[in-house]
């Protein structure tokens, strides 16, 4: 792997450590599209849905509600099972 490569990823950790840090219980949809870069309606839309494997949607009237779990989020990006 080249030393720019190296660097990218070590950055792209700490940034994921840095979110998890700074949410361990759940992530803010916002914080997770930036870190995948998606907009964040289309985030959204894909936990509507059911296509997101690490968030739901649910709605209550006219309103809707989305959660992003930590831990599923980082066991998807892993690659484990959630």
């Amino acid at each position: 792997m080249s030393e720019s490569a190296k660097v990218l990823l070590n950055d792209r950790i700490e940034e994921l450590s840095a979110l998890i840090e700074a949410n361990p219980i759940c992530l803010p949809v916002s914080s997770v599209a930036a870190f995948l870069h998606v907009k964040p309606d289309a985030l959204r839309a894909s936990m509507e849905q059911g296509r997101c494997p690490f968030g739901f949607a649910w709605k209550l009237g006219d309103r809707a509600a989305y959660k992003v779990p930590t831990l599923a989020f980082y066991s998807w990006l892993i690659g484990a099972p959630i």
